[in-house]
């Protein structure tokens, strides 16, 4: 009698093992998508503020004496930021190269307040958003994974 009943239960019990994992799979694929997707987003935003940072500290060693002009200056200081962060961002892939190495995502702004001399260096990469490596999930109840900022910007500044 013990033996049937306990064969009954267990041929109920069939299949459920595969559904607890099905629903246990989903949730965990989830989570390690998320924890991937943010990974790589931070390492991208880390990326360009230490590409603006090197740009920033490589204007800062050029002599301003050895210029006739404030114009030649800062364009001299303007092309050797923008190879500085260029080579610092080697790294990217090419789909990230060819958005963020553009000319309009790599912003020099020299500024002056009052008698200080302040230079910014802003390091862009546009539609991260929606054009990221890594594709985002759109899923029911939760939204977009990994919700992110349509850009992730780095940006340093030193005054000369």
């Amino acid at each position: 009698m013990k033996k049937t009943l306990i064969l009954r239960w267990q041929r109920t019990q069939q299949g459920a093992a595969a559904i607890e994992f099905a629903l246990l799979f989903l949730l965990f694929f989830v989570l390690f998508y998320a924890i991937v997707a943010y990974s790589l987003a931070m390492l991208l935003m880390q990326g360009l503020a230490q590409a603006a940072e090197e740009g920033v500290r490589s204007a800062i060693a050029v002599d301003r004496l050895a210029f006739a002009t404030e114009a030649a200056y800062e364009s001299h200081v303007q092309n050797l930021v923008r190879t500085r962060v260029q080579g610092e961002l080697s790294w990217l892939p090419d789909k990230a190269k060819q958005k963020v190495l553009s000319a309009e995502n790599i912003v020099v702004e020299p500024t002056t307040v009052g008698a200080q001399k302040l230079m910014t260096v802003t390091v862009r990469y546009p539609g991260y958003a929606t054009d990221g490596l890594i594709p985002t999930l759109k899923l029911p109840l939760v939204g977009d994974v990994p919700r992110l900022p349509n850009d992730l910007v780095g940006k340093a500044s030193v005054q000369l």
